[in-house]
């Protein structure tokens, strides 16, 4: 899965998510003409990285839920 592209769907909208980086692990999520790039602080919440052509706003933390179950990603204790 490293670096492959892979589609989650939230609230009926489809997401094209990437692999960014490992360390730290780091998403590029598009929709049509927007562009995110995300990550997890330590704390568990998802946070915008880069937003450089994006105007729409995205459901950032139901992203990053989708996110982690698709690649498994989940913490102990961690609700999703």
């Amino acid at each position: 899965m490293e670096h492959q592209s892979f589609t989650i769907t939230v609230n009926n909208t489809e997401y094209s998510v990437k692999l960014h980086c490992l360390n730290p692990k780091l998403y590029d999520v598009t929709h049509k003409t927007a562009y995110h790039r995300i990550g997890k602080t330590d704390a568990g919440a998802w946070v915008y990285v880069e937003t450089p052509a994006a105007e729409q706003h995205m459901p950032l933390q139901e992203i990053g839920n989708a996110i982690d179950e698709y690649t498994g990603d989940v913490r102990p204790g961690q609700d999703n």
